[in-house]
């Protein structure tokens, strides 16, 4: 049994409201650190990240793994950018919204990862999960779609000021 394997069994041996849990979480996440693909740890946090009857700071401590050492297989991307779009598309949390929301950037280049940050970022009703697409979205990078999104944020009393200075720093002119 490998050492992901072995955390793996100690976090399902652990009570459901356990803090354990969660250490246990960033532990598995840290393996991504060295094995970007390591196919047990990435389908353990993807389905921890997506589980709604989960620990919620377990919950969060994935997303934020699944957003620090992001996948660099297709398949594995594609796993975990469904996961954090379950969450973002879910009846969860504010709290693992926002951290959903926060770990979306690296997986910008999924179409549906992209509608999904651009309707957080502009309708979203909590305003930390805003905050956090924005975050993500300006992590992404420059893109004709991000900046088209930007653009229309631009006007935003709460992010107007934030998506033009995202804009400039990319190149563009926001908005007036």
């Amino acid at each position: 049994m490998d050492r992901t394997e072995s955390l793996i069994d100690q976090f399902r041996a652990q009570p459901p409201e356990s803090d354990r849990r969660r250490e246990i979480v960033a532990g598995i996440g840290g393996v991504l650190a060295d094995r970007p693909d390591h196919p047990a740890a990435l389908a353990f946090l993807a389905s921890v990240t997506e589980d709604t009857e989960e620990y919620e700071l377990a919950r969060v401590e994935a997303a934020t793994a699944l957003r620090r050492w992001p996948p660099t297989d297709g398949t594995h991307r594609q796993r975990a950018a469904r996961a954090l779009l379950a969450v973002m598309r879910g009846p969860d949390e504010d709290l693992v919204r926002q951290y959903a929301a926060m770990a979306l950037g690296p997986y910008a280049e999924e179409p549906e990862v992209h509608d999904a940050m651009a309707a957080a970022v502009l309708t979203d009703e909590d305003q930390l999960v805003r905050d956090n697409a924005l975050a993500a979205l300006s992590h992404a990078g420059p893109s004709e779609g991000r900046a088209e999104v930007l653009h229309r944020l631009a006007g935003d009393r709460t992010l107007g000021r934030e998506a033009a200075r995202i804009l400039t720093a990319w190149g563009a002119e926001p908005a007036l």
